[in-house]
């Protein structure tokens, strides 16, 4: 536990520093308002996940990566030392000793979820030993023949993989996680605390929304799954988007910020293609930059969202041989190592038929007025009623915007944004924890809009009566939840109090492992022995699926060389 606050400390003045310098470096750029110390942390993780993910094409993200990162982060703080030390100062002084204390206890507890506990099925089967590829290799040509999910590729498991020190400290660290959980608790505390004294509160709704789903998902802590470092950024873009609305700026920087927030958007992309639609947002700035005709600041941006995103796509080739796996719509290459179109149809099938709660791929074409009660009757209760809560607040947007007889282009294109999301979670793979920040934003966000029109307007009327009661609905939706999980916790927190990890942190599982040497050169690839068929960190590279590897083969003497699936039509 000790070592993931060291280790949490440690990333926040990294990705403080490395954030700090690239946005006056933007700022010489572009007309920025200033940005506060959680803004700038987060560009730090984004930069360093980028510059991870350019980087691990051509070589390991191993030590040498980390000190030249790190020389990096210190270079950024002397160039944007005054910036930091303003950011600082002013946080510092809006802050008292109550908060502290608040702040303190919330940072023990994440703390000690981040130190102990279970982690994430998906971290036994690809989470961990895809980590280990970006130590070991950076990208490994057609690895995804050997275990397909390598294909699916996320930056946020090369973030991962840059914090991991496993060279320097006995064990590999896993604290990803709970690092942006501390963060976006803390930010949402920090601005809540005066949330009596907004005009106006969509922004409060969505660091509500944070500090809950952080809750929520706590005893998941420490493990480094791409849904929750996805949900977790996802979730501070909506609240950075809001918090943009109700800023009192100039219009120009409410453009730029925008559109910044735009290339965060297309940024997101690279996580996980269950965040795809936000790029939607892009539309806002864009027409604004149109009608401006402010063709210089246009192709600066689309530079920006090109260096942000490019490495992605290029990533993805290299993996699997697919632009977007697991995708056949778009098929533009016929690289030697390309994942054969069968297995990537069977595999986001499956997908699919899990998400809907199926569990068998030759019922993939069944109708949806056929699965979605089979679907429904799946979810716990207290899914169900978050659904209902959903179903509530579409309800209430519409009845709101009626009320208030017009609706902005901000939050037109922001309900677009969320629309386009929850659309491609449902028909694509709907289980809840793939779109829960998206489900939970939307009673959220309405209530809260909802609450502003009331208190704007003569309460005391049949309108407020009505909003005001389907508010109260939306909350006893929540309440379900936010039972469930609280009492997750504290079983969680029990349970765990008498497990050590107090000074370190539990390190990945290490489940048994064959080996299989491969090819003329005899190159050892490893493959999980145990009934439940778990992946290794400590073995690279490796596979769940014995199968996977009786079907590939290598296509040179090292594993760099990499690996294509075996044709057996040629024998």
């Amino acid at each position: 536990m000790l070592e993931v606050i060291i280790g949490f400390a440690y990333i926040a003045v990294f990705t403080l520093c490395i954030g700090s310098g690239v946005l006056k470096l933007l700022s010489k750029w572009f007309d920025l308002p200033q940005t506060g110390l959680t803004g700038r942390i987060v560009t730090g993780a984004i930069t360093l996940s980028v510059a991870v993910g350019w980087i691990s094409i051509f070589a390991p993200i191993g030590v040498v990566v980390h000190i030249i990162m790190l020389i990096l982060a210190g270079l950024s703080a002397w160039f944007s030392r005054k910036e930091i030390l303003s950011c600082l100062k002013k946080t510092r002084s809006s802050v008292g000793a109550a908060e502290y204390i608040v702040g303190a206890a919330f940072i023990l507890l994440i703390a000690f979820a981040s130190s102990r506990g279970s982690f994430h099925t998906d971290t036994g089967i690809y989470h961990a030993a895809a980590i280990r590829l970006y130590e070991e290799y950076g990208v490994v040509k057609g690895i995804a023949n050997i275990q397909l999910h390598y294909g699916y590729n996320s930056s946020y498991l090369g973030f991962a993989a840059l914090f991991t020190l496993s060279r320097i400290l006995p064990s590999a660290l896993h604290i990803t996680t709970g690092f942006l959980m501390i963060v976006f608790t803390l930010d949402g505390l920090y601005h809540l605390k005066d949330i009596r004294a907004h005009k106006v509160h969509l922004s409060d709704a969505m660091r509500i929304v944070m500090i809950l789903y952080v809750f929520m998902n706590l005893t998941g802590a420490m493990s480094p799954a791409t849904d929750y470092g996805t949900n977790l950024m996802t979730g501070y873009f909506m609240c950075a988007y809001l918090s943009v609305y109700e800023r009192d700026i100039t219009k120009e920087h409410k453009v730029n910020m925008y559109a910044l927030l735009s290339v965060y958007g297309i940024f997101l992309v690279t996580m996980k293609l269950s965040a795809a639609m936000c790029v939607v947002v892009v539309i806002l700035p864009l027409v604004s930059l149109i009608r401006q005709k402010a063709v210089g600041d246009i192709l600066k941006y689309i530079g920006l969202g090109l260096l942000s995103f490019a490495f992605y796509p290029i990533r993805n080739v290299i993996l699997s041989g697919w632009l977007f796996y697991p995708f056949e719509a778009i098929d533009l290459f016929n690289v030697e190592w390309k994942v054969p179109v069968e297995y990537s149809l069977i595999d986001s099938a499956q997908i699919k038929v899990w998400g809907r709660y199926l569990f068998d791929v030759s019922k993939i074409d069944m109708p949806m007025r056929e699965w979605l009660p089979i679907w429904w009757e799946a979810q716990e209760h207290y899914d169900q009623m978050l659904m209902y809560g959903v179903i509530l607040g579409i309800i209430l947007l519409i009845m709101t915007a009626l009320v208030n007889r017009r609706f902005k282009a901000d939050l037109t294109v922001f309900a677009l944004m969320i629309a386009a999301n929850l659309t491609v979670w449902f028909v694509s793979a709907p289980f809840v924890r793939y779109g829960l920040i998206f489900l939970m934003a939307v009673p959220a966000i309405t209530a809260a809009y909802a609450y502003d029109t009331v208190t704007a307007r003569s309460k005391h009327t049949l309108s407020g009566y009505a909003l005001s009661g389907i508010c109260l609905l939306i909350f006893i939706c929540f309440f379900a939840r936010i039972d469930h999980y609280v009492m997750d916790d504290l079983v969680f927190v029990k349970q765990n109090l008498t497990k050590g990890y107090y000074v370190v942190q539990q390190p990945f599982d290490d489940p048994e492992m064959g080996v299989e040497y491969m090819g003329d050169a005899q190159i050892p690839v490893y493959y999980a022995l145990g009934y439940d068929e778990k992946n290794s960190y400590y073995t690279c590279p490796s596979t769940c699926y014995y199968t996977m590897l009786e079907r590939s083969e290598p296509m040179g003497d090292t594993v760099k060389d990499g690996f294509k699936a075996i044709d057996y039509a040629q024998y």
